[in-house]
């Protein structure tokens, strides 16, 4: 197995000037699967600024603590890249196991958890030295990885069984196998930590989870007029008010509004093709959406619930993440 270049994180300090760490970039990062690149866009101007060249296929992406690195998941060479930031490019990666699809990292930025779909495992990996802690196995497809507001937990969405894994962060054990619906995919918490809200993309509703008794509670809905194919929802991120969710619903090519508190839709908007993941800006105005089917971002006024623009980007993109 690769190592890890000696103390990553000293190595960084150390070729960056002070002062050039990456914090509050402005900038957006799109992960492109088919161009095996992740787009750097400038989010005033939203143009663009750099394409990094990646491993195969980059599909998820997530920060370390600072924001110093962002993590790719080079899913088809079956690694995780390390971007630094402030250089913009590649300078080593990570060996979570097979194929790994879903990734989240701890909040001290000391472990990286990773589902891998094809060996229907998820495993724990120790950032610093790139070693496998451990591999438990899990139901059918696992995908989406989502660590609990308290850190103690981490819920995994496994396709094929239609079930969520609640594992213990320490012991590594599986609490609860909750069925829920067709392909779950992506989840948030509620900020109190009660409720785990999770997209089923083939049933076409959100499961909502009351994570002491870990059993489904309720259901969220959606029937937006004149949609040109399946509703299959999969991006969910909660909203900077803590009381709307949105929920992108693929290839119905809307994003949903929801009320937390009733549970209900409050509205469509119209986004681009095959609606995918998304992510907010730093300042909590902007709401980002990536279309994995029109090649193109759609940015949303938050506060006036309007869609400004659309922006092209790389082809098929996957994931945002926005440094701003």
């Amino acid at each position: 197995m690769k190592q890890l270049l000696p103390i990553l994180a000293l190595f960084v300090v150390l070729a960056v000037p002070e002062g050039a760490l990456a914090k509050g970039t402005g900038y957006l990062f799109i992960s492109n699967e088919k161009d095996h690149t992740v787009t750097v866009l400038d989010s005033k101007t939203f143009e663009v600024v750099k394409n990094i060249q990646t491993g195969r296929r980059p599909r998820d992406m997530q920060w370390s603590p600072d924001k110093s690195l962002l993590y790719v998941g080079a899913s088809a060479d079956s690694r995780v890249d390390i971007i630094d930031v402030a250089r913009l490019e590649v300078v080593d990666y990570l060996i979570p196991g097979d194929d790994p699809d879903q990734f989240a990292v701890t909040e001290d930025g000391k472990i990286l958890i990773a589902t891998n779909e094809d060996d229907n495992l998820a495993t724990f990996l120790d950032i610093s030295e790139n070693i496998i802690l451990d591999q438990i196995p899990t139901g059918v497809e696992p995908e989406g990885v989502t660590i609990s507001p308290d850190s103690k937990r981490v819920y995994i969405t496994s396709e094929v069984s239609q079930m969520i894994h609640v594992v213990d962060m320490e012991s590594h054990e599986v609490l609860a196998d909750i069925l829920v619906g067709s392909r779950p995919r992506r989840a948030f918490f509620t900020p109190d930590g009660r409720e785990y809200w999770v997209t089923n993309e083939i049933s076409g509703y959100v499961s909502i989870i009351d994570t002491e008794k870990l059993k489904v509670i309720d259901e969220v809905h959606f029937d937006p007029k004149g949609v040109p194919g399946d509703v299959t929802p999969v991006g969910i991120a909660l909203g900077p008010d803590g009381k709307t969710a949105y929920v992108t619903l693929g290839h119905a090519n809307r994003l949903a509004v929801v009320d937390v508190r009733t549970r209900k839709v409050r509205r469509y908007l119209l986004v681009g093709t095959r609606a995918w993941n998304l992510d907010f800006s730093g300042d909590k105005k902007f709401l980002y959406v990536v279309n994995s089917g029109s090649d193109d971002v759609s940015i949303i006024d938050i506060e006036a619930e309007k869609v400004l623009k659309t922006v092209p980007v790389g082809r098929y993109p996957h994931a945002l993440k926005a440094d701003n």
